[in-house]
C-alpha cells in the first residue's frame, strides 16, 4: 500500500473527497462544498492511499500570527493506520514554531491533538456550533 499526502488542488476527484468527508462526519457533503472549501483555504492536504483518497484537512490562517485547522478526516474503514497522523504532521509543517494554532475537537479526539502539542484554551469561545457542544 502506498500512501500519498498531497499538499496540491491539481487534478482533485471531488466527489471521491466529499464522500470521504460524508462517511468521516455522517453528513451530506457536495463536491461543490468541498471544493469550495478546499480552495479558500491558506494549507491542505489530501491523503491518497493506492490512487484513492483516503482523508483529507485544511487549515485557514493569516500566515503570520494565527491559523484554524479544521476538518481532519479518514475514510471510516482506514481509520486506525496513521492516515490522520500523515495529514496532521504534514499540514503542522506549514506553520512556524510561533504560529498560534487552534481546532476544534470533540472531548474523545483531544488525546489525539494533544500528541501533535494542543491543550485546551481557557480563553477560546465559539458562536455556531451545535448546542451540545456549547457550555452555558
Amino acid at each position: 500500500m502506498s500512501l500519498e499526502i498531497r499538499a496540491d488542488l491539481e487534478n482533485v476527484n471531488w466527489e471521491q473527497l466529499a464522500q470521504v468527508y460524508a462517511l468521516a462526519f455522517k453528513g451530506v457533503q457536495t463536491a461543490d462544498l468541498i471544493e469550495r472549501i478546499f480552495r479558500r483555504s491558506y494549507a491542505t492536504r489530501i491523503a491518497i492511499l493506492d490512487g484513492d483518497i483516503v482523508g483529507g484537512v485544511y487549515a485557514f490562517s493569516d500566515g503570520e500570527l494565527d491559523a484554524s485547522i479544521h476538518g481532519l478526516c479518514v475514510h471510516p474503514d482506514f481509520q486506525g493506520h496513521g492516515i490522520g497522523r500523515a495529514l496532521m504532521e504534514s499540514l503542522l509543517e506549514t506553520f512556524g514554531p510561533h504560529m498560534a494554532l487552534l481546532l476544534t475537537a470533540e472531548q474523545a479526539h483531544q488525546p489525539i491533538y494533544r500528541k501533535f502539542g494542543f491543550r485546551p484554551l481557557k480563553t477560546a469561545m465559539a458562536k455556531g456550533f451545535p448546542p451540545d457542544d456549547m457550555e452555558d
